[in-house]
């Protein structure tokens, strides 16, 4: 995808989230970056895993560049729960809670109930189901 459609659908799903949750959009988009889903394995997951997508503050949002972002709203929504993620780490507002664990799981959930109402919204019937408590939240 190029980066000019990629821009304008960025838009569109920061517009969707603000739509479906009421946060706010922020000012400045992540870098997005297309790869094949091993390079997402290796920054991410230190190995083989089955994530398709994943944000960090500092490097932005990796797709697994398989993900048809034109014609399936199914992995759109990958795409707009990715940049739930950079909403809140530009939003603050889970900064100030004590927990880092019990605040990912939380933040988590946000980003999966947010994408679920966005497949609601486009007439997407699958869901995505919410997540077990993020690794290592159990003192493990």
């Amino acid at each position: 995808m190029d980066s000019a459609t990629l821009a304008g659908l960025v838009g569109e799903l920061f517009n969707a989230i603000h739509a479906v949750s009421g946060l706010a959009i922020p000012a400045q988009a992540p870098e997005i970056h297309q790869v094949p889903q091993a390079v997402i394995q290796e920054k991410f997951c230190q190995g083989p895993c089955r994530v398709r997508a994943a944000y960090h503050p500092d490097m932005g949002v990796y797709l697994d560049e398989r993900l048809d972002l034109v014609h399936s709203t199914f992995d759109r929504s990958v795409l707009l729960h990715e940049l739930v993620h950079h909403v809140q780490a530009t939003s603050g507002n889970f900064d100030g809670q004590p927990d880092t664990c019990q605040r990912a799981t939380r933040e988590e959930r946000e980003a999966y109930e947010i994408q679920n109402r966005y497949l609601a919204s486009v007439k997407d019937w699958r869901r995505f189901p919410m997540p077990p408590p993020v690794t290592g939240c159990d003192g493990k």
